[in-house]
Parts: structure tokens; C-alpha cells; sequence
């Protein structure tokens, strides 16, 4: 069973190919990576399948819905992580989670057991303006607030980019407690040791995917140990 499917997915920005015949598909409960630097399309591919972009293109489709189509009801089933940090500085943490509980007609109180293994790490803070957070609990509460309305599947674009070792560790344990409750979760990042902890993961350039495969069988082909893909280098 497939959560999403792409095929020869192409999108331009005037003379600027951001995606060149992308095809791939993502099973459901699968937790999948997309690795690769910055300007290699890992943005402009999901914000196409999560309905902000529109292919030039091709096809996509999540949980079944077409994303150009069925726009409006695969909203209420996806969570979206935008790569930098896009909630409202001034708000609290707890006026955060209740904005974007009530975009979704749903409260806090009725989905606390949804988000609880991170909230309660927040909780402690939850009167503090989002701004005055640290980036690994910016983090957490971007992602508490991509889970509060229950998607079925989520996406997250270079979650933990910028912030520091240790939060991107708690932050990829978190991600493989989603997955053991069933959830989806497809996700970039320019760290290759992050990907490591994918089912599959999708080694992207230039608008243009160069493998698909487990990260096991993706450090053997290049024969090689893939530490990272820093935004400077070629993949």
C-alpha cells in the first residue's frame, strides 16, 4: 500500500528546472528520507505534495488524492514542518497549539494523547513567546503543531537543520516513536547520518533523483561511507 505516489513529477521557475521527471513512491508507515543539498528540489517537491505548489508536470498523488484535484481534503490529512521555522514568534507556546488546533476545528484537551511524548517536554514553558525558545523547542513545538489535528501522514523539510547535536538526536527519537504508532513520515535533511534511521531513503541533485534504496544499500553503492552532504558539496 502506497501514501504517496509521484510520477515524472516537473516543475520550473523560469529557466530554472527545481524538479526533472521526479518518480518515487512512499509506502504507508514507512519512514522516508530525501538527502541532498540546498537548491536540489527538496522544497519545491513538498510543498507540491502537500498543495502549495502546482506541478508543471507529471503526477502526484498522497493517500490516494490527487494533490492538485483533491487539494482541499488532503489538507486535513497532512502535517507539514516548513524547513524554517514559520509559527507566530509572539504568541505563546500554548496560544501556538490552540491557533492551529482551532484552523483544524479540534482543541488541545482533545488531542493531548496525540501529542503528549512532546508537549509534555513544552509544557513546562508553555507561557513562553515562541520566540524566546530554544531551536531544538522551536522544533518540538513545530512539530506539535504539524500533529495536533491527526494527519496521516506528515512531512518535514530539514527539521533539524540548525540546531545542535543533541536535539537532533531527541528530535530523530521522537520521529521513530511516530513511526512505531503507524504514522507516515516522509522528511529531508543534508545529514546523512540522520537518514541512516529511514526505511528508504532518496538521494536527490539538481532536481533529479540519483537512487532509491535502503541507506544500507545506498553506502554500498557508492562504496563509501556517506556521512553527510554538506549545501556546498555535490552529491
Amino acid at each position: 500500500m502506497n501514501a504517496v505516489v509521484v510520477d515524472a513529477l516537473v516543475k520550473r521557475f523560469g529557466e530554472t528546472i527545481a524538479l526533472d521527471a521526479v518518480t518515487f513512491d512512499v509506502q504507508k508507515g514507512e519512514l522516508f528520507g530525501f538527502i541532498g543539498p540546498d537548491g536540489a528540489g527538496k522544497t519545491t517537491l513538498f510543498r507540491i505534495l502537500v498543495s502549495l505548489y502546482v506541478p508543471d508536470t507529471g503526477r502526484a498523488a498522497v493517500l490516494d488524492l490527487d494533490v492538485v484535484r483533491d487539494f482541499r481534503a488532503l489538507r486535513q490529512r497532512v502535517g507539514y514542518m516548513a524547513g524554517r521555522f514559520s509559527l507566530y514568534p509572539d504568541l505563546s507556546v500554548e496560544e501556538n497549539l490552540h491557533f492551529f488546533a482551532s484552523v483544524f476545528g479540534t482543541t488541545i484537551e482533545r488531542e493531548y494523547k496525540q501529542i503528549a511524548p512532546i508537549y509534555t517536554q513544552l509544557e513546562p514553558f508553555k507561557d513562553r513567546r515562541a520566540a524566546a525558545l530554544s531551536g531544538g523547542m522551536k522544533q518540538k513545538l513545530a512539530l506539535c503543531c504539524a500533529l495536533v489535528h491527526r494527519p496521516d501522514i506528515l512531512f518535514l523539510d530539514e527539521p533539524t537543520t540548525g540546531v545542535d547535536a543533541v536535539s537532533r538526536r531527541e528530535f530523530w527519537d521522537l520521529l521513530g516513536r511516530l513511526k512505531q504508532s503507524g504514522l507516515t513520515i516522509v522528511v529531508s535533511t543534508p545529514y546523512m547520518d540522520e537518514a541512516t534511521r529511514c526505511d528508504r531513503i532518496a538521494l536527490i541533485h539538481r532536481g533529479r533523483l540519483l537512487a532509491v534504496d535502503t541507506p544500507a544499500a545506498i553506502t554500498r553503492a557508492f562504496d563509501r561511507p556517506l556521512l553527510a552532504v554538506r549545501a556546498s558539496s555535490a552529491l
